[in-house]
């Protein structure tokens, strides 16, 4: 095979493998919502390494690893949510991948049943850090903050943009 064809299969394998990769992040991120509004909670823990962290930015519910994410989810608070009745929904996120690393940002909204129908509950923006571990994408963090004006909210869209950035290099 010539060198020219072989450079254009090697580029087209690269650029294939850089679309799948970004189709698997948007399935992994589409599940999360799914998962804990059905209380699938192992299928929501294990969207993270064994050791990741959900940073909620609040430091009494802060998780990091499996169990304590289970725990979190597992609390009566989530499951009150879940029995009267709610939705989390995740925007399309923006994806930025480099290798086996990559990261998303998007806005989560959770709705509620309310006596009136459905009301937005929650807002928040949301980055996750993503590492391919054993052929698959899984959370090393969540960082979720609420849309409530904080400056945190804004810093970590500002910083997540520049960090994308930054691995497109």
């Amino acid at each position: 095979m010539n060198k020219a064809i072989e450079d254009r299969l090697h580029a087209l394998e690269c650029r294939l493998e850089r679309v799948e990769s970004q189709l698997e992040l948007y399935q992994a991120l589409s599940t999360y919502g799914p998962a804990v509004d059905s209380l699938s909670l192992d299928l929501a823990a294990s969207l993270w390494t064994h050791d990741g962290v959900y940073d909620i930015g609040d430091e009494r519910f802060d998780m990091a690893g499996h169990a304590d994410i289970l725990d979190t989810l597992n609390a009566d608070y989530h499951k009150d949510l879940v029995a009267k009745g709610c939705a989390h929904t995740m925007s399309l996120p923006l994806i930025a991948i480099k290798d086996q690393q990559a990261i998303g940002l998007g806005y989560h909204r959770l709705y509620t049943h309310e006596d009136t129908g459905f009301g937005l509950h929650r807002l928040s923006v949301s980055r996750w850090d993503w590492v391919k571990e054993s052929g698959r994408w899984v959370a090393t963090r969540r960082t979720h903050r609420l849309l409530d004006g904080s400056p945190e909210a804004r810093e970590l869209i500002r910083q997540t943009l520049a960090d994308m950035q930054s691995l497109k290099g």
